[in-house]
C-alpha cells in the first residue's frame, strides 16, 4: 500500500489513532486526526509528530479532504461525516485493515463474544514457546498499525479482533482465522443479533482454501454459518469426534488436523477453571497447531498460563468465601460461561452500562448457581426487574455497595462473583479499572 503524499484522516485518538496516525506519517502522508473529545489521550503525541489536529467535533472539511479515512475501533463507520467521504470517493477502512497492510508476517486473527483475549494470549505464548519470533495484540494490547511497525523478521502476529473491527475490513486475510462463539452482544450498535453474528463472520471471507478456520462446533451460530468459511474448516467441541479439528476426551484434549496426525495434550495441571477454559485451550491449541507450533511447546504452555486479570481470577479468601474478579464479562454470555465454571454457588454482582442484553434468559442459571445477586449502576433496576422471578436480588447504587452487602450476605463455602454483564463506562474508564477497583474493595476489607 502506497501513502506517500497521500491524505490520510485518523478518526479517534486513542491508542490505535495513535498508533494510525503514526504509521502513516512514516509513510510519507499528510496526515489530519480528528476527535469528538476537545482531549483525547494521543492528540499531543500525534500533533508533535506533525498530524494537523481537529479537537471537539469532526470538521466536515476534513473528510472532504481526505483521500483515505482510518476508524478506530470505536469509531461508528455509519457516521455520516463518514458515509459522506465514501461518497466522495475515500477509502474507508479500520486502523486494524491499516495495520495490517504493513505486517510483514502472516496473522492468526481470533474474535468471538467471548473468551478472544484469553485465546490470542495463548496461541501467541505457543508460538513463542515453540519458538517462533511472535507479536500479540490487535484488540487486545498494541495495535496492529504499532506492531506493523516491529514485524521485520516476525514469524506470526497474532491479533483478537472485535466485530467493530471487522466491520472495517476490506483486503483483511488471516492465514488462521479462530470463531470462538457468537453471543448476543452489543445490540446497542448493532440492529439485531444477525447483523452481529455477520459481521463476527467478516474476519473469514478474504481467506483461501489454504487457510484454516478453526470453528466452534458446539456454538449453533458459528456452526450454523461455517459454509461461509472457504478456507478448510477445523471444528472443535466438547465432544468429538471432529476431524479435521479437536475435542475434549478425559480431561485432555485430542487434536486431529490431519490423517495420521493425531495426538493428545493434557489439561490436568492448568491453572484455568472451567469447561469452557477447556474449550479456549483447545482452540488456541488447533490455532498453534495450524502454524506450525511443536506439542510439547503447545503443552508447556497449557501448563504454565497462569489466566487473564480480570478473566474470572480469583481475587482471595476471606472467612471462608471466596472473591473472584471476571470484570471483562460485558455480555450475558459472558456471565453464563463464568456461572457454568463456578464450582461453589455463588453471591452474583451485575451491573454497569446496558448492552441491551437479556438477563431474563439467564434466569434457569441463575436458579441453579447464584443464592443471590446484587444489581448496581446503571443497570441495576432493569436486570434486578428481569431476574426477579428466578433468583433474590437487590438493587443497590454502586461496585462498591455491591461488594459490601455480599461480603455481608455471603456465607463461608460461597464464592463472591463479579461477573457484570454490562460495560463499565457508567463509572470506569473500561472494564480493568473496575476490576481493580473490585480488587481493592475486597484488599479493603481484608485489611479492615
Amino acid at each position: 500500500m502506497e501513502l506517500k503524499g497521500k491524505k490520510v484522516l485518523v478518526v479517534g485518538l486513542g491508542a490505535s489513532g495513535l498508533a494510525a496516525g503514526l504509521l502513516a506519517l512514516g509513510q510519507g502522508a499528510q496526515v489530519r486526526a480528528t476527535d469528538l473529545m476537545p482531549q483525547p489521550p494521543a492528540a499531543q503525541e500525534l500533533g508533535a509528530a506533525g498530524a494537523r489536529l481537529s479537537l471537539g467535533g469532526h470538521n466536515r472539511a476534513d473528510f472532504d479532504w481526505a483521500e483515505l479515512v482510518v476508524l478506530s475501533p470505536g469509531v461508528d463507520h455509519r457516521l455520516p461525516e463518514v458515509e459522506a467521504a465514501r461518497r466522495c470517493g475515500a477509502e474507508v477502512i479500520g486502523e486494524l485493515e491499516l495495520g495490517w497492510r504493513f505486517l510483514r508476517c502472516p496473522a492468526v486473527m481470533v474474535t468471538g463474544t467471548n473468551g478472544k483475549s484469553t485465546v490470542t494470549t495463548l496461541v501467541g505464548r505457543m508460538l513463542a514457546q515453540a519458538g517462533f519470533k511472535t507479536l500479540v495484540g490487535g484488540n487486545l494490547g498494541t495495535p496492529a498499525s504499532e506492531l506493523a511497525l516491529q514485524s521485520r523478521g516476525a514469524d506470526w502476529a497474532v491479533l483478537e479482533v472485535s466485530s467493530f473491527q471487522t466491520d472495517t475490513m476490506d483486503r483483511l486475510r488471516p492465514r488462521v482465522a479462530v470463531i470462538l462463539n457468537i453471543n448476543p452482544d452489543h445490540l446497542d450498535r448493532y440492529p439485531d443479533f444477525a447483523a452481529y453474528a455477520a459481521s463476527k463472520f467478516r474476519l473469514l471471507v478474504r481467506q483461501a482454501q489454504d487457510d484454516v478456520a478453526v470453528l466452534c462446533a458446539d456454538d449453533p451460530e458459528v456452526w450454523r454459518r461455517r459454509d461461509q468459511a472457504p478456507a478448510v474448516v477445523w471444528a472443535y467441541g466438547a465432544r468429538g469426534p471432529h476431524r479435521p479439528g479437536g475435542w475434549l476426551e478425559n480431561g485432555g484434549l485430542v487434536l486431529e488436523p490431519g490423517p495420521g496426525r493425531g495426538l493428545r495434550l493434557s489439561t490436568a495441571a492448568s491453572h484455568l477453571p472451567g469447561g469452557f477454559n477447556r474449550l479456549n485451550l483447545l482452540a488456541a491449541s488447533l490455532a498453534a497447531v495450524a502454524c506450525g507450533a511443536r506439542p510439547e511447546a503447545i503443552q508447556q504452555v497449557i501448563d504454565s498460563f497462569p489466566g487473564l486479570a480480570h478473566r474470572l481470577q480469583f481475587v482471595g479468601e476471606q472467612g471462608g468465601v471466596a472473591f473472584f474478579d471476571d470484570s471483562k464479562g460485558t455480555n450475558v454470555g459472558a456471565v453464563a460461561a463464568a456461572l457454568g465454571a463456578m464450582e461453589r454457588q455463588v453471591v452474583l454482582l451485575l451491573g454497569g452500562r446496558d448492552k441491551e442484553g437479556d438477563f431474563g434468559g439467564l434466569g434457569p442459571l441463575l436458579s441453579q448457581r447464584a443464592r443471590w445477586v446484587v444489581c448496581f449502576g446503571e443497570a441495576g433496576p432493569s436486570i434486578h426487574r428481569q431476574i426477579a422471578a428466578f433468583v433474590a436480588s437487590e438493587v443497590v447504587p454502586d461496585l462498591a455497595s455491591a461488594v459490601a452487602r455480599a461480603r455481608a450476605g455471603a456465607r463461608p463455602g460461597e464464592a463472591v462473583l463479579l461477573s457484570p454483564g454490562c460495560a463499565s463506562f457508567d463509572a470506569y474508564r473500561g472494564y480493568a479499572q473496575r476490576g481493580d477497583h473490585f480488587r481493592e474493595l475486597v484488599k479493603e476489607a481484608s485489611l479492615g
